[in-house]
């Protein structure tokens, strides 16, 4: 991987090898039997420096004789010769106003994705399949280029036909405390540029080509044996494989402070697996004696469209005595066998040890949800699976590669594999699932691609580069991750409380992008996550939103796109039957769809003759503010304006569908809107009544957007509106004539 503006960035293929192997200059200059010796000689030593020199013009005909390892660096020159392009181009649509669009497509390569981080990196890159179109695109440019000379600062294969002296550095490392060297760092820098008119003559400094590649070694001779003989993987379906690496990873998280349970907590119950040939329910209080630590793991897993095998109050008497094998859905016997071979004697699992069909259960267990995952020696990630009858203890799918690997001799080969992307495997689309990872301490993740270890302090996926970064975030912020955050409050941290909020909007735009089997639970499936912010930074909870941040937490817009890409004008007949969810104004209320806020116009954002008088939510479960909602409504008083509406063919690229119009005879169109999801159709003919809230200050500019609510007046025929959609307009001047006004909505 390249490493360029700070960002992982895929090496794309200009030169393919031909397979014939590495250049007679490679094999006598650079991949060398002494090399080899040194490298085996070096076991105490972390790391193994081999330079050598070579003019541009004898790489490139070494790329044309097809050297895997030339053409790795030709590739590698290339493609930031691409990104550097792109960034210049960029930076100048800045620097002057003009659009990257009005560059000519014939002024270089026609894609300039590759430029933009992947949407979960950093630490994630692009898979193999979101990189395709950039590779192809790349290489056809390349190849219907005829020089230099007509794209300044753009190379072709042809521009390496040059005289200049590059120096090239090879850094064999052994990452991330690996015993064997499992990296390699390549620096290819200009040295020296004879040819005043040279294309490499600025790749020095920090225009010089950095990238990193895996190393390992097929043969088991003993020049070889400082390498991995094959790409790394940790297998479920192996018994001797995985369980030792995850004890290992274990032992060594006991040393962090950050990392380790209180012990001061029990669940109400556990499945007790003593002999996991006959698992049975406990309770904590009634058959685990009190003077004994309690060490258990949790399950977070995705249950499916079907999981009858749960604890109800009809069968609890009968998991006492023991669980029913037969009918033990093969995730969580595979969980039950998995607690048993690490070595522990308890486990967690929702659907077994709350009473699935009593409201008063759930009532006093929802409450206890986080210090369930918190306090858990571990939790076990069923991240591949899609329902509770896949079970998880198989052979993952095969290593794929961003570089393809190639040998240099001696069977050491270079490559560079792809990372683990967490959204390909099904868990990462549940919505409970991501309060249960986000919580938990530690995590052993059973993905697509293997057996992975993350935890406050550590993250190891031996099937991925030794330098991937996690594939998600994890755990709270710092201000939320020590050992009893409840403990430690942040009221008058003003930076600590800053940082939290941009956590909560980053985890609530996941969250809403998520799924539910049961809309009713959108607040449920959030609430240990939203109790764990409030107890650290005493803030109250109203149905999603936070009182001392309401003002800015009103600002939340549908994008209204599902997972599949469809957009969502209507709420789906699922999310209608489930009847009330949450007050119109909160997020929540729209149960399907993404909603995103406006983090980073906060500064910007001014108050526009709006105030909040009140807001009050009343919960399910009395003394949880955090989890299901009766009813709510907000008392404001602000500007409004009534307008008439249509919607647009074409959403604009912030999701607004609508159009507002003020009804005169130019029909002048005043400002744009997203309508959340409704019930039913919006009737074209009606006004539509909109709020005023704040105005945005842009910089420069000269014109001040106004931003607030849509509202409609509610079906019960009373004086409460209710939110249908957010506004931007394009001045305050709509306004002009309207008078400051009491509103409620519900």
């Amino acid at each position: 991987m390249l490493s360029r503006f700070h960002v992982p960035q895929p090496i794309r293929t200009y030169s393919q090898p031909d397979g014939r192997g590495i250049c007679p200059s490679c094999a006598n200059d650079v991949f060398t039997s002494s090399l080899h010796q040194s490298l085996s000689r070096a076991r105490d030593e972390p790391s193994v420096t081999h330079s050598y020199s070579s003019v541009a013009r004898d790489l490139y005909a070494s790329i044309l004789a097809g050297c895997p390892w030339c053409s790795c660096i030709g590739n590698a020159i290339l493609t930031c010769s691409d990104l550097d392009y792109w960034m210049e181009a960029w930076n100048g649509s800045q620097s002057d106003g003009d659009s990257l669009d009005q560059d000519s497509p014939q002024q270089g390569p026609s894609e300039p994705e590759a430029l933009v981080p992947p949407k979960e990196a950093v630490g994630d890159t692009a898979t193999d399949e979101d990189m395709v179109d950039v590779v192809d695109s790349g290489s056809s440019d390349h190849e219907a280029a005829d020089g230099v000379g007509e794209t300044p600062g753009f190379l072709t294969i042809e521009s390496l036909n040059c005289g200049a002296r590059m120096e090239i550095t090879i850094e064999f490392l052994k990452w991330n405390g690996s015993l064997l060297f499992n990296l390699v760092e390549v620096r290819v820098e200009v040295a020296t540029s004879p040819e005043d008119d040279s294309p490499l003559q600025d790749m020095t400094g920090d225009k010089a080509v950095a990238m990193k590649l895996e190393v390992m070694c097929e043969s088991k001779t003993c020049e070889t044996a400082a390498f991995n003989q094959q790409w790394d993987v940790v297998s479920a379906a192996l018994f001797h494989g995985w369980v030792p690496r995850a004890q290992t990873w274990l032992r060594a998280c006991k040393a962090h402070t950050s990392c380790s349970p209180s012990g001061a907590f029990r669940p109400t119950r556990l499945i007790e697996v003593r002999d996991p040939r006959h698992p049975r329910l406990v309770i904590s209080a009634e058959d685990i004696p009190q003077n004994t630590t309690l060490s258990y793991i949790a399950l977070s897993y995705v249950w499916g469209s079907n999981q009858a095998y749960t604890l109800t109050e009809a069968s609890l008497s009968d998991l006492r005595r023991g669980l029913d094998p037969a009918r033990l859905p093969k995730t969580l016997s595979d969980a039950i066998a998995a607690t048993y071979q690490l070595g522990f004697m308890y486990l967690w699992i929702d659907a077994l040890c709350i009473i699935q069909d009593s409201p008063g259960d759930k009532a006093l267990e929802l409450p206890r949800m986080a210090d369930t995952y918190k306090e858990s020696v571990l939790t076990l990630i069923i991240a591949s699976a899609t329902a509770a009858s896949d079970g998880f203890l198989k052979t993952p799918s095969p290593a794929r590669f961003f570089l393809q690997p190639f040998q240099v001799g001696s069977g050491l080969t270079f490559g560079y594999r792809t990372p683990y992307k967490a959204s390909a495997d099904p868990i990462s689309s549940r919505a409970w699932t991501l309060q249960e990872r986000v919580l938990s301490r530690r995590l052993l993740i059973f993905s697509s691609t293997g057996v992975m270890w993350m935890c406050r302090e550590d993250f190891i996926n031996p099937a991925a580069a030794p330098d991937a970064g996690p594939p998600y975030q994890t755990f709270l912020d710092p201000y939320l991750s020590a050992s009893h955050p409840s403990e430690q409050p942040v009221l008058g941290d003003e930076d600590a409380q800053a940082q939290i909020r941009e956590t909560w909007a980053a985890i609530r735009a996941d969250y809403t992008e998520m799924a539910l089997s049961y809309y009713t639970d959108k607040l449920p499936a959030i609430s240990a996550l939203a109790a764990e912010i409030g107890a650290k930074t005493g803030w109250t909870y109203l149905a999603g939103m936070w009182k001392e941040d309401l003002f800015s937490d009103l600002h939340w817009r549908c994008m209204k796109q599902s997972l599949t890409g469809d957009r969502f004008t209507l709420k789906p007949a699922k999310v209608k039957e489930a009847g009330y969810i949450a007050p119109s104004w909160s997020w929540a209320s729209v149960g399907i769809g993404a909603v995103v806020g406006s983090e980073d116009e906060r500064d910007d954002r001014e108050v526009f003759d709006f105030s909040i008088l009140e807001c009050q939510v009343d919960t399910l479960y009395p003394g949880f503010s955090y989890g299901p909602v009766k009813h709510g409504y907000l008392e404001v008083t602000g500007k409004t304006v009534e307008l008439g509406w249509r919607y647009e063919d074409r959403p604009s690229w912030d999701g607004s569908d609508i159009s507002l119009i003020e009804e005169c005879d130019t029909q002048l169109v005043v400002g744009d809107g997203t309508l959340d999801p409704l019930d039913e159709p919006l009737d074209p003919d009606i006004k539509v009544t909109c709020l005023g809230m704040s105005k945005l200050r842009l910089g420069r500019q000269r014109i001040v957007p106004v931003e607030g609510l849509i509202l409609v007046p509610k079906r019960d025929g009373g004086a409460a509106f209710r939110r249908i959609g957010f506004f931007r307009m394009a001045a305050p001047s709509v306004f002009d004539a309207a008078t400051v006004r009491a509103l409620r909505i519900e």
